[in-house]
């Protein structure tokens, strides 16, 4: 009986936040432990009761309120769970799908946790998977329990506040775009449960905040709960305003925070990679770290005029005619306009599309098939694969530093370095310039900054769209669009579309390039490509990675049938959804509409 009494008032403290005075006598991180491990014993409950529905046979809807009910618990307790315990994370929440996001065998993901659960009775429930479905039950029942009762597992820090930006991050990159709810859509109640969780840790900290004279605090606790409610009032997945979402309540919340957190004295986990910076919103002008994936952080203006200067000259190539720009053309946003790149026999084609070099800085995998993590070795591939340059950095040098104005520029850029070193440190400053292309100040990086004039109706549609119904936001993740998974932005994922050879729809045949696999010798990356940036998408034709399309409404058409399974191919390990999105004709051209606001080839951005 008192267990039963001390449930119920944990449930009525997590439903009533704004009430939670929290105990003069407890310290705050203490406060924060124990409403952790109180959401634990929830969650288990919970997740027996969803349990005991299977066992018995009960209904659709009774085991799927049982799920929700699990869910929004474990919502409350995502932030700590990410944060804190990011090697189990995956057993609570991970996909549905095999995965690896290290170059490691051994880190194969199995699918397990939640979204497993969901694909089981959504959108119906088979009764002839019940033992299966049980048996994924149980065995997240008995990781939670068994992670629960360990008191010694979790310990708030002094980065407790740098988590709480981190799920704030997650809410509006992943959370409202149905990332982790692809077919039950039941996000936006998920969104009000995260938030509580977020609530409650700043809650916690109100003490401190007013002993610091931290300004801003109630009305942000305002906007939380107001952020909330209006997750409570829009459930409907197709038509959540996610931009009215975003700039109303979190980016104020965000900004906020990084304030706070800054006057407080606390700070970011630096040994937590992140290429977006903590210190304000996602969509922050100066956010980004281009520079997070350089061996070695030595960046000078002599130095990238070296680096662009070599970006143009054709002497890195064996014949002396092709450069980088020759197929990378800064007028078309650095790639060449073809379906394939051309040999340097100037007529036989590559394997593969040219790619943009626009944010490639912010990518830490590289090539289509993810097979490069650094500028500088993608460049030394390129400048030897006897296709393309069929060179070497060291030979090309050699040719580059007889003439005056080379030699003059790599004494100012390295005055330090020798002529044995030459090779390394020109593909070092090639390396440096292409760090200076990033594109962050479109039409639409300005409308999230404030600048309300800057999109129309039909373009803010067209991002709802985007991060809803259309469902392109849960691989071209928000705000780089490419497959950096949020909210540190560091792994880049790879996914299987189930791509044509040609653009004949009566009779398809898949594309025969391997992708991932060839390097990493996994089944599910048969056919796997890195997904790409959409920015500069405008100026990026013809588009995938054979080129296939000439246009954005072939693209988007081809995403609205499915990808490959909808073309009524055999793609058996296609991670895009096959169903129809059912997008209307004026909805495709919304959707058109938003993707044309992220050009910008300004280049302007402070390093």
């Amino acid at each position: 009986m008192k267990k039963k009494l001390l449930i119920i008032t944990i449930i009525a403290v997590t439903c009533s936040l704004s009430s939670f005075p929290g105990s003069q006598a407890d310290s705050t991180k203490e406060t924060i432990k124990e409403y952790y491990h109180a959401q634990f014993g929830i969650l288990s409950e919970k997740l027996a009761a969803l349990k005991d529905a299977i066992e018995q046979g009960k209904d659709e809807k009774t085991i799927r309120e049982q799920f929700l009910q699990a869910r929004l618990v474990y919502k409350h307790l995502e932030l700590f769970i990410e944060y804190y315990l990011e090697l189990d994370a995956p057993k609570f929440n991970g996909l549905a799908i095999d995965f690896i996001e290290e170059e490691d065998p051994d880190a194969l993901q199995d699918p397990q946790g939640f979204q497993v659960i969901e694909s089981f009775i959504y959108p119906h429930y088979d009764t002839s998977k019940k033992a299966a479905l049980l048996a994924y039950t149980e065995r997240l029942a008995s990781i939670t329990q068994g992670i629960g009762k360990n008191r010694n597992l979790f310990n708030p820090d002094e980065f407790v506040l740098d988590a709480t930006t981190e799920e704030l991050y997650r809410v509006i990159s992943l959370g409202i775009s149905g990332f982790d709810s692809p077919l039950a859509q039941i996000s936006m109640p998920e969104t009000g449960a995260a938030l509580s969780g977020v609530k409650f840790v700043l809650r916690a900290y109100q003490q401190e905040m007013v002993s610091k004279n931290i300004n801003g605090y109630n009305n942000t606790m305002k906007l939380l709960e107001a952020a909330i409610q209006y997750t409570q009032r829009h459930t409907d997945f197709n038509h959540f305003d996610r931009m009215l979402f975003i700039t109303r309540y979190m980016n104020p919340v965000c900004s906020w925070l990084s304030v706070a957190k800054e006057q407080m004295g606390y700070h970011e986990n630096g040994a937590r990679y992140a290429l977006i910076k903590k210190t304000g919103n996602l969509f922050d002008y100066c956010s980004l770290r281009p520079g997070i994936y350089l061996g070695d952080d030595t960046s000078t203006d002599a130095r990238i005029t070296l680096g662009k200067k070599l970006f143009y000259e054709p002497l890195l190539s064996v014949n002396g005619k092709r450069s980088c720009a020759g197929c990378h053309q800064p007028g078309r946003a650095f790639t060449d306009g073809l379906p394939k790149a051309v040999q340097l026999d100037e007529h036989t084609a590559l394997p593969r599309n040219t790619p943009t070099m626009w944010n490639a800085a912010l990518q830490r995998n590289l090539f289509y098939d993810s097979r490069q993590h650094s500028l500088d070795h993608l460049i030394t591939e390129v400048l030897s694969n006897e296709k393309e340059m069929n060179s070497s950095a060291e030979t090309a040098v050699k040719k580059i530093l007889r003439q005056q104005d080379y030699a003059y520029l790599y004494k100012t850029a390295y005055p330090f370095a020798d002529t044995v070193m030459a090779g390394r440190q020109m593909v070092n400053a090639l390396a440096m310039y292409l760090r200076t292309l990033v594109s962050y100040n479109s039409r639409f990086d300005k409308y999230m900054r404030g600048e309300k004039d800057k999109m129309t109706h039909a373009e803010i549609r067209g991002f709802n769209l985007f991060m809803g119904k259309a469902k392109c936001g849960t691989c071209h993740y928000t705000p780089l669009f490419n497959g950096s998974k949020p909210p540190t932005y560091y792994y880049q994922e790879s996914e299987v579309l189930g791509v044509p050879e040609t653009t004949d729809t009566l009779h398809p045949r898949l594309d025969q390039d391997p992708g991932r696999i060839a390097f990493l010798k996994a089944g599910f990356f048969n056919h796997a490509f890195k997904t790409p940036t959409l920015r500069n998408i405008a100026l990026t034709a013809p588009y995938m990675h054979n080129g296939v399309y000439k246009t954005l409404e072939e693209v988007i058409d081809f995403y609205n049938k499915g990808g490959g399974k909808g073309l009524g191919l055999e793609v058996p390990n296609q991670t895009l959804p096959a169903d129809n999105l059912q997008l209307t004709g004026k909805e495709k051209k919304q959707l058109k509409a938003f993707l044309l606001t992220l050009t910008d080839t300004t280049g302007t951005h402070e390093r």
